[in-house]
């Protein structure tokens, strides 16, 4: 190989991308803004990107799985955010895309 520099490049750009499950993620928050409840947007901000990151995993989840919807079987927004308080205590250096995927997981697997 006489040129190496497009192969460290390509390895260090993989090795910088933040990975959540096998995917890249884009601005994700982690616990410590969730408990705070705050990331520089505002006091509802850290909710509202969690309402919205849920909604994008649901939609491809539905997309892919027959028409199954998991969120159907939460009342209120205010459930998600007290799962979520209780997954942050619990996993604090997590983010909060990690535990929105658990979540859905978990969501999709009640019957």
């Amino acid at each position: 190989m006489k040129n190496k520099r497009p192969l460290i490049l390509l390895l260090l750009a993989c090795c910088l991308a933040q990975p959540v499950f096998g995917q890249t993620g884009f601005g994700l928050r982690d616990c410590g803004q969730w408990i705070a409840r705050t990331d520089g947007t505002g006091k509802r901000g850290v909710e509202l990107w969690l309402s919205e990151y849920l909604t994008g995993l649901n939609a491809g989840h539905w997309l892919n799985q027959n028409n199954d919807d998991p969120l159907k079987k939460i009342n209120s927004v205010d459930q998600i955010y007290l799962w979520m308080d209780n997954y942050c205590k619990k996993n604090p250096f997590s983010t909060i895309g990690v535990g929105g995927l658990q979540l859905l997981i978990e969501l999709q697997q009640k019957k």
